[in-house]
């Protein structure tokens, strides 16, 4: 019988959905780039950090040029660090490596001053491969999170999370409150 300072050992149910969560949460958290930095508020302050050290309208082509290079490093990329996650007993190392890389040149940006459009570009090339490599790493951990016939419904589930949790803070970021 368990007493006040002894409490009862976590079922294996409980454990699961502990396990469940946290990665469902992972995607509550990474897709908060995705939202904010490369669909809405970063295209904006992209093309104003460019100021006028740009031609009118070259700073659209310049954002578009750096999401089509970063791209295009990701697809190259992809195969092998998915390779890297098949057979890697790492997993969860390179979804951290990756996920800080993320961070670190995510939270760079705030150095940007007008005229930085170069260095706008190689930072947010930086931010969304740490995103994408840490998403390759994440995405392989579900078949060793959820059991065999709850793997679409958990990732249902991170996916809808993902939603909810870049819309929170879009929207956070947009209303003045």
């Amino acid at each position: 019988m368990a007493t006040a300072t002894q409490p009862l050992p976590a079922t294996p149910d409980k454990a699961y959905r502990k396990v469940v969560n946290a990665w469902c949460l992972y995607d509550w958290a990474n897709s908060a780039f995705f939202t904010t930095i490369t669909v809405t508020i970063f295209q904006a302050f992209y093309i104003n950090v460019t100021g006028d050290s740009l031609a009118p309208g070259r700073a659209d082509d310049y954002w578009g040029f750096t999401n089509s290079l970063t791209m295009l490093i990701i697809a190259v990329l992809a195969p092998i660090l998915g390779a890297i996650a098949d057979h890697s007993g790492a997993r969860k190392r390179f979804l951290a490596a990756f996920a800080s890389v993320g961070v670190i040149f995510t939270a760079t940006l705030v150095l940007l001053g007008s005229g930085d459009w170069l260095l706008a570009s190689a930072l947010y090339l930086m931010a969304r491969f740490g995103y994408a490599g840490a998403n390759i790493f994440y995405d392989s951990l579900l078949p060793h999170v959820a059991r065999p016939g709850d793997i679409d419904r958990v990732s249902t589930r991170g996916y809808a999370l993902g939603y909810l949790g870049g819309g929170l803070l879009l929207v956070l970021n947009v209303c003045p409150f």
